[in-house]
């Protein structure tokens, strides 16, 4: 992966996304879920969208964190690749 500036490329995306994700749950990114039907696993949308969102964000780390390893040459069990 190509540096830029010292920070990789991956950790902007990174950044960007769960800004984007954690703006969807303040307003105005909030306004499309401000209702309380339908609801959805048994929460109201509102809160089922809040939800989401926070998964969402748990997603874009462990893919973050997992190319991290990659690139750090560390295989899944955590062992160097050397």
């Amino acid at each position: 992966m190509k540096r830029t500036g010292g920070v990789p490329r991956r950790h902007k995306v990174f950044l960007g996304l769960v800004l984007l994700l954690l703006g969807l749950c303040i307003w105005p990114g909030y306004l499309p879920a401000a209702r309380i039907e339908p609801y959805l696993f048994g929460l109201p949308f509102g809160l089922a969208w809040i939800v989401l969102c926070l998964l969402a964000v748990f997603a874009v780390l462990v893919f973050t964190f997992r190319a991290d390893m990659r690139a750090a040459g560390k295989g899944k069990d955590g062992s160097h690749a050397d």
